[in-house]
This record gives C-alpha cells, structure tokens and sequence, in this order.
C-alpha cells in the first residue's frame, strides 16, 4: 500500500537528463486542455493542420501541445483525429528532417480513450511504435503509481483510483484496480496482462541504468509497459533512463502519460504566476465552471459562500428543451450586466446529473451543456479582465470555440495544477489570461484563493 513514507522518499540525487542532447521535437497531443498545468513558455495550437505544426517544429523549444480535445469525443471520431493527426506529423517531420517524440496526454485518473489513442497513432505511423509507455502519475494533483496500482489521494488517505468517483464516469468507468489489469479491460482483452511490462518503483530507486535499458532492449511490435513513480525525482530518473538511451539507439516510442512525464522531459518547467500583470481593463472577469465532479462542486460551493463573487446557476435540465437559444441569450444579457459595471461573476451548471443507459448518449448531453455555456462566452459583446473555466471539456471549448483560439502561450501557473494561458492576436480577444482550472484539482478552497489572489 502506498503511503506518504514512500513520497517523500528522495536520494537528492543530481539526475542529468540530457535533454539538451535529445534532438526529437515533443509533440504533447492533449485530449483537454489541462495537460499545460506544469510547464510554461510553450505554444499550444488549437488546430493540427501542417501550417500550423510546421509552426510547432520551428519553435524553440523541445515540445509543444496539440489540444485534441478528444475526450469530448466517441471512438470513432478520436480514431478518425488521431490518423489525420499523424499523418500531418508525419509529413511534417519528413519535409524538415526532423525527427519527433509523441506523448499523448491524457487525465491522471485514468478518463480518456487511454488505450484507443496511442494505438490508433502506432497503427497510422509508416512505422509500428516499439513500445506504448503509461505514466499516469500527476504529482501536483496527488496522482501516483505505486506497485503498478494508480492511486489518488483522497482526505489524507491513498486510495486506488478504481476505488475514487472517477471509475464510475458515465463515458469512461473502469473496474480494474492493477494498471495491467486496466490495460487489459480498455483494450478489450486483446492484451495480455502476463505480457505488460512494468517499471517498477524499487527498480527505479535503484538507479540501474543498464536494467531498465535491457527492458527497453527487449520491446518491439507496440509492447505496453507500466511505469511507476511517486514523485518528481522518481521521474526524472526514469526520464534520464529514456534520453540516453534514444540518444544511442534507433527506438520508435509513443506514451500516455499525465501531466508529470511532461513536466520532467520539457526544458520549461512550469512556475507560478499572477494574473495581474496581464490584465488590461476595469471591467469584472469572469468564471464558467462546467465540470461536476465531486471536487469541483465543493470548490464552486466555497467560492459562492466565501467571496463577493456573483453568481448565476444554469440550469442543466434547459439543454433537452426547445426554448434553449432564448434560455443562452438570457444568461448571456446577465454575464454581461454584471461585467460591464466591473463585477466579477460566476457562471455554473447546476450540479444534476443527466444519466442515461446510453454511453454515447451521455457524451452527447455532456457536449450540449458545454456548448451552451461557450455560446454565452462567444456570444459576449464586452471583454472580461479575465476568463477562468472549470473542468477539461468546459475549458477546451471556450478556449477553441467560444474564444476561438488557435494558438496560445502557455505562461504559466496560477496555483499547483492550474495552467494559465495568454490568447494570441487570432483569439476574440487578444493577450488576455485564460485560466484552465481542471475539475479534480485542488482542496474546496483552492478555486476562491485562486479568485481572491488575483481578482
């Protein structure tokens, strides 16, 4: 069992991970935009044709994002994504000889098309991967994978995430509690859990370099290997392992990872920023919170009770009638009032479930009230100071569709997992801080600390 004892465990270690040396481009295909929580000065592009990751390749920096926003989408749309996705890559990287990584960045509690993704990519590649790395370990947020188990932290207990809210998502719940179990669950048992491989903690610590490179000698053919590690030293050791390696061998990799592999393999880890140095006007900012997981609704509840915030409650049940549109317009006239006059405003989704037996229906209601609250965003006729969105899908689409941003900064973070973006000239509007809050992240007051600091 996982316990504190075991994170904060470090031989302080001086790891040179040779990231100088790595001459690949990283290329962090993100399925919501939360996946910038721990780096800064990188781009992100909210669209994938050649122009603009050409644009990409030609950055100075070893990595940068592809928002896909797929987890907003069923399998065949993600499958149809990822092969145009990579055969643009592809292109790309002949015309510029230049060759690249994958990491397709997923959520730390295991939510996502996790297995379908890296698969569909492999499959599109002129090349199969060798090898598929999962490393859903997220730090910042308390995600660990401890003895090829996922776990999160939950009222100073670790549990595993098959035990959490998380595993009961209505689009992608899981049952499996051993990571090589869920690889096995989402591939639809055409993995093996006897042929997973897994890199384990005790392996790690023991900082041997030559067996974890015989491991990485014997994968071929799209081989799945599980990854632990409890903490950033954890990482950045098993990231050395990585670089020198491909540095001396000819390996075609791909991984899954959350947000701490980015960090640990970016030359530009994130730190912490505040707002007020970009905001440029007297008007009030303003918060959409989408997402209605457990946390989120416990964040969203501080903030109404604890701060002059004003607040304005959607009402989800509005998205299955047809008076809808004049619904939007309604809550869109009072965003609006209460900004102009420079108060700041909290626009969220009532907390009801709409549940159906239906899977792909679920994801369809889940869309339309995203859709609802970006049409109040990219309906607005004056610019907030600031834009703060909570939750993965919620933040994707007023990022994409209600700010229609196709490329971004990633400046920073606002507080431990919460990355902030700065809107480039094609967006609604121009260098303004958005701020990606994810639905899993933080205690019940962090969103109201986030708001205080910075309003």
């Amino acid at each position: 069992m996982l316990t504190q004892t075991h994170i904060n465990e470090k031989k302080n270690d001086s790891i040179d991970k040779r990231l100088n040396e790595l001459q690949y481009k990283i290329i962090v295909l993100d399925d919501d935009p939360t996946g910038t929580q721990t780096v800064k000065d990188l781009p992100v592009y909210t669209e994938w044709t050649e122009e603009w990751i050409e644009d990409g390749f030609l950055q100075s920096n070893n990595m940068f994002y592809i928002l896909t926003n797929s987890r907003a989408l069923n399998e065949e749309e993600t499958k149809i994504l990822h092969h145009e996705v990579s055969a643009n890559i592809q292109s790309v990287s002949k015309k510029l000889n230049h060759p690249y990584l994958i990491i397709s960045r997923g959520d730390s509690t295991l939510r996502g098309h996790f297995y379908l993704e890296p698969k569909v990519l492999s499959e599109s590649a002129d090349q199969v991967f060798d090898a598929v790395f999962y490393i859903p370990a997220f730090f910042e947020g308390h995600r660990y994978t401890f003895n090829g188990v996922h776990y999160l932290k939950e009222n100073e207990a670790y549990i595993p995430v098959s035990e959490s809210e998380f595993a009961n998502d209505t689009t992608f719940g899981f049952n499996s509690k051993s990571m090589k179990a869920f690889i096995n669950e989402k591939s639809k048992n055409t993995i093996n859990i006897e042929d997973i491989y897994h890199i384990s903690l005790d392996l790690l610590r023991k900082r041997d370099k030559t067996a974890i490179h015989a491991l990485f000698n014997e994968l071929s053919h799209f081989d799945q290997v599980v990854v632990d590690a409890v903490n950033d030293e954890d990482m950045d050791f098993f990231v050395s392992c990585l670089t020198s390696y491909l540095l001396e061998h000819d390996k075609r990799f791909i991984f899954r990872t959350a947000a701490s592999f980015v960090k640990a393999i970016c030359e530009t880890p994130g730190e912490m920023i505040n707002l007020r140095s970009y905001e440029e006007n007297q008007h009030g900012g303003m918060i959409v919170v989408g997402s209605h997981v457990k946390k989120s609704s416990e964040q969203l509840e501080y903030l109404l009770n604890h701060t002059q915030i004003k607040g304005i409650e959607f009402d989800v049940k509005e998205v299955i009638k047809p008076s809808l549109p004049l619904y939007i317009i309604e809550m869109t006239e009072k965003v609006e009032s209460y900004i102009e006059n420079g108060q700041d405003v909290v626009i969220y989704t009532s907390r009801d479930v709409i549940r159906t037996e239906d899977l792909q229906n679920n994801l369809s209601i889940s869309t339309t009230i995203s859709n609802s609250l970006v049409t109040i965003v990219s309906h607005l006729k004056i610019q907030p100071k600031f834009i703060i969105a909570k939750g993965g899908i919620t933040s994707s689409d007023v990022a994409t569709k209600g700010l229609q941003i196709k490329k971004a900064t990633v400046v920073g973070q606002i507080t431990q997992g919460v990355p902030v973006w700065l809107t480039g000239k094609e967006a609604k509007y121009h260098h303004m801080p958005y701020v990606i809050f994810p639905g899993n992240v933080g205690e019940a007051s962090t969103l109201s600390e986030v708001y205080e600091l910075n309003k």
